[in-house]
């Protein structure tokens, strides 16, 4: 892994300037024959954007549904994020110019108020990517759950980011990066025979979840 490694979570919430950043999470769908083609024209918009978003990560699904691609890109203020949005909207987004595009998806996310911002740099390259859907009103006591068990978890198995959408269902995503599958499934035993996950409360509140394995895409800042 590079030495550069994620900031420490104490559980107490980050500065203002933080906590303001808002996560851009788009979702792309394709026939697995046009990957290669896709994941280069999605890091050449991630990558060029001139509308305020930071390209923080690409990921193409290694396991599960297939065909799929998601990038992450960071804004330092919702303003310049609806404003990129409805530039979209109006105009057509980029990738919605590529004839093998079938289905691209964009979303808006917060970090956990106690996470810090994401950390480019090489801490994979095998990342899972977990995607749950909670009750109706179970973000806060997921919130409360993850305050107490992420700062030890964390120093068990650095994650990159888990986030909570802003519109749609309750739902959360998080994505944890690993040299390998194999090294996932040892630090997740290591978690929870010491203990250290799940968080309190917050199982009790999912009702439907995903987990897939994912790839950077070549020019992705987090490798």
């Amino acid at each position: 892994m590079n030495p550069q490694q994620p900031e420490a979570i104490t559980g107490e919430d980050q500065p203002a300037d933080v906590t303001a950043i808002r996560y851009e999470w788009t979702t792309l769908q394709f026939a697995l024959v046009d990957q290669t083609e896709v994941a280069k024209q999605a890091d050449a918009w991630a990558l060029s954007a001139a509308d305020g978003g930071e390209y923080l990560g690409g990921w193409s699904a290694e396991n599960g549904k297939l065909g799929q691609i998601w990038v992450l890109r960071r804004f330092d203020r919702i303003d310049t994020l609806l404003a990129a949005r409805e530039q979209q909207r109006l105009h057509g987004h980029p990738l919605s110019q590529v004839s093998s595009v079938r289905s691209l998806s964009v979303e808006t996310f917060a970090a956990f108020p106690f996470v810090p911002t994401v950390t480019a740099g090489s801490h994979g390259p095998a990342y899972e990517i977990r995607d749950y859907r909670l009750v109706p009103g179970g973000l806060p006591a997921t919130i409360t759950g993850w305050r107490t068990a992420l700062p030890r978890r964390h120093s068990i198995d650095p994650i990159a980011v888990v986030m909570y959408a802003l519109d749609g269902v309750d739902r959360i995503i998080h994505i944890w990066p690993f040299d390998s599958p194999n090294e996932r499934l040892a630090k997740r035993k290591q978690a929870y025979e010491e203990k250290a996950w799940p968080p309190p409360g917050a199982p009790e509140v999912i009702a439907d979840a995903d987990s897939t394995m994912a790839w950077p895409l070549p020019q992705s800042p987090l490798q």
